[in-house]
């Protein structure tokens, strides 16, 4: 095989293990063996870990999914990635609107939303659908909860080694 002609890999070869901490924190219940261009890196498992509240692609504050009325909702995917030094880093997807349902956590994708794009310096371990109904209020990453979720606010934790096609929502 020649090797000149082999892509470095950027993937987390186990399962973080995603969900919610205390308030706006993230907990990753094991161990994350991953690999950025093909340097191999180890994290921990984390208990309570601050997630940031600045776009790893953007390096902008995220943008708030925007309160849920009766003629307009939203939701959208937030990549979770590491770095080199391990430290926890997300990168937000574009605002997508949801069909008209009181409760995010009941809600559907009017389209499903698209994932953004990775810097090659960040490893995806795994991404975030948030879904705000029309009941719920402005929900922005890593300073509303992931616990609870607030009301009519709806959170899914999902764990890849790679990043699908597409955001898997149902």
């Amino acid at each position: 095989m020649d090797t000149l002609q082999q892509i470095p890999l950027t993937l987390c070869t186990t399962v973080a293990g995603m969900s919610a901490g205390t308030t706006s924190t993230l907990t990753t219940a094991n161990v994350q063996l991953f690999s950025i261009k093909g340097k191999g890196y180890t994290k921990a498992a984390t208990s309570n870990e601050a997630t940031p509240t600045t776009d790893g692609l953007t390096g902008a504050a995220f943008v708030a999914i925007p309160a849920g009325s009766a003629t307009a909702a939203y939701g959208c995917v937030f990549v979770i990635c590491r770095n080199s030094s391990g430290a926890l880093k997300a990168v937000q997807g574009p605002l997508q609107a949801t069909d008209l349902v009181a409760s995010g956590a009941n809600s559907s994708f009017v389209v499903a939303p698209q994932f953004p794009p990775i810097p090659d310096t960040l490893c995806p371990i795994g991404y975030i659908i948030v879904k705000v109904g029309t009941s719920g209020s402005a929900w922005t990453f890593g300073t509303s909860n992931l616990t609870g979720p607030p009301s009519n606010v709806g959170i899914a934790y999902v764990d890849c080694m790679t990043l699908p096609d597409r955001p898997q929502v149902s």
